[in-house]
């Protein structure tokens, strides 16, 4: 699995997850970003697939803001 973390559609950072077991793989990664209003921000697969079985569906995604202009 291969998903990007995107700025108003550019990529700014990327995790990959390797394909070493069959029934799990995880990736993980962290940026800090200076956004703006207005500034979209979203995750992308952009390779492999996410999936699990029916209770195993799990993601996360977090954001803080450090501080404010």
């Amino acid at each position: 699995m291969w998903a990007d973390l995107c700025k108003n559609n550019q990529v700014r950072a990327s995790a990959i997850a390797q394909d070493a077991d069959q029934n799990y793989d995880y990736a993980s990664n962290s940026a800090v970003l200076h956004l703006e209003p207005g500034d979209e921000i979203y995750i992308k697969l952009d390779g492999g697939k996410a999936h699990g079985g029916n209770n195993n569906k799990y993601s996360t995604f977090s954001g803080f803001i450090i501080y404010v202009d």
